[in-house]
């Protein structure tokens, strides 16, 4: 383990490259600054403690089809990097700075959560075009001020009344101006996450009650090809 216990700090400075192999972080003091935390191994590894860590740059270099398991919240001031292996949200949440990204996800090392949690982000969306905060895979164009939009990405695959079952990726999207937007919204996705369901006939639903009821808005544009389902 790296241990921080409490009371004490572990602070990068500069550009410091922090390598973590084969061991779980616990951040039960003060967990921040600049540079990076490299996880590899090939073995799984946990993040967790009494405190949430602050990671400028998180960086996922997992072998061996390993995976870091989140056992708490963590904070992301500047980007999450995948290499290879996945990160598993293990029902808790990854909070991004408004700037910061996901960079790298493929098929193979990625985001996962199918027991719960989300990766949020909150931005300002003013007339967006092609807008996708956090390179999540939510892309807006809207001609409206839609203001402070918070956006979250979640790994659980929904079903509640008029929804039999989806794949396992969905987003909460709570946009300040709700009103008028006239958007479009274009949602990605990886095969990985397709859950049994048909590729060739995924449509967008939506959910005003929290994922108790669901409404088929169908599809304006799909692209199995690129991994994308459009409504306008």
């Amino acid at each position: 383990q790296l241990k921080i216990s409490s009371g004490a700090q572990w602070v990068n400075s500069g550009n410091a490259n922090v390598v973590v192999n084969n061991m779980d972080v616990v951040n039960d003091g003060n967990f921040a600054g600049t540079g990076s935390i490299k996880f590899t191994g090939n073995q799984n590894s946990t993040i967790s403690g009494a405190s949430q860590p602050g990671f400028n740059i998180l960086e996922i270099s997992k072998t061996n089809n390993a995976k870091i398991v989140l056992g708490r919240n963590i904070d992301v001031s500047y980007s999450i990097n995948f290499i290879s292996g996945l990160l598993d949200l293990n029902n808790n949440n990854i909070l991004l700075d408004p700037v910061a990204i996901v960079a790298g996800e493929s098929e193979n090392s990625r985001i996962i959560g199918s027991t719960g949690g989300f990766v949020e982000i909150t931005q300002n969306l003013n007339a967006p075009l092609g807008s996708n905060p956090g390179n999540l895979g939510a892309t807006l164009t809207s001609n409206a001020n839609l203001g402070s939009v918070i956006i979250r990405r979640g790994h659980v695959a929904q079903t509640g009344s008029g929804l039999n079952g989806s794949i396992q990726r969905y987003y909460v999207m709570i946009p300040q101006n709700n009103s008028g937007l006239n958007a479009t919204l274009r949602f990605k996705y990886f095969d990985a996450e397709l859950n049994g369901q048909n590729e060739n006939i995924l449509v967008a639903y939506q959910s005003n009650d929290n994922g108790t009821s669901w409404i088929n808005l169908s599809q304006t544009n799909r692209n199995t090809n690129a991994d994308y389902v459009e409504k306008s």
